[in-house]
C-alpha cells in the first residue's frame, strides 16, 4: 500500500519531534502505572500515608499551642474538622510528578533525587494547604468550599508544574 504525502508528512514530524513524542508516550504510560499502582496499594500505602498527613497537622498544631484533635485521617480544632480523603493527601500528584521525572531523559541518579526532593516538597505544600484550610473552616467557613475544591486545586497543579519545570531546567543545566 503506497503511502500517502500526508503520512510522509506526519512520519517526518514524528521524526523531527521523536524526543518530544517520547516523552508524551512515557509519561502517558507512567501515569497511568503510578495511578495503578497507587489505586492496588490502596490500603497498605495510601491510607497510612493519608493518616501520616493528619498526624504532621496535628503534631504541628500541637506544637503552636492549638487545641487539636487527631483520628485516623480526621484533624480537628474547636468549632471545625476535616477528614483528608484521597483527592487532598497529594499522593496523586506526586504521582503525577513521579511520572514526569521518570519520563524525562536524565541520569537515574538525577530522576531519583528529583523525585524525592520533589515528593518532599509537595507533601509539605500539602501540609499546608490541609493547615490553611483548618483556619478556613474555623475562621471563615463561606470561603471553605471555594478554597478547597478551586484555589488549593490549581495551586497545587501550578507547584506540580513549577517543580518539574524547575528540576528539567537544572538537570537539562547540568547534562
Amino acid at each position: 500500500m503506497p503511502r500517502t504525502e500526508a503520512t510522509r508528512r506526519l512520519s517526518k514530524r514524528l521524526h523531527q519531534h521523536r524526543d518530544g513524542v517520547r516523552f508524551c508516550l512515557l509519561f502517558s504510560i507512567f501515569t497511568l502505572l503510578a495511578f495503578l499502582l497507587l489505586y492496588a496499594l490502596h490500603r497498605p500505602f495510601v491510607v497510612p500515608f493519608t493518616q501520616l498527613i493528619a498526624r504532621a497537622t496535628y503534631e504541628t498544631l500541637r506544637a503552636a499551642g492549638v487545641q487539636v484533635w487527631v483520628a485516623g485521617a480526621s484533624v480537628g480544632i474547636p468549632g471545625f474538622a476535616v477528614e483528608i480523603k484521597n483527592n487532598c493527601n497529594a499522593v496523586y500528584e506526586i504521582g503525577l510528578f513521579a511520572a514526569a521525572v521518570f519520563a524525562f531523559p536524565a541520569p537515574a541518579q538525577q530522576r531519583l533525587t528529583g523525585f524525592l526532593l520533589g515528593a518532599a516538597v509537595l507533601y509539605l505544600v500539602n501540609l499546608i494547604r490541609v493547615l490553611s484550610l483548618l483556619a478556613l473552616g474555623r475562621y471563615w467557613p463561606g470561603g471553605f468550599q471555594a478554597a478547597h475544591l478551586y484555589v488549593w486545586q490549581a495551586i497545587f497543579l501550578a507547584v506540580v508544574a513549577a517543580l518539574w519545570l524547575g528540576w528539567v531546567a537544572r538537570v537539562r543545566r547540568v547534562a
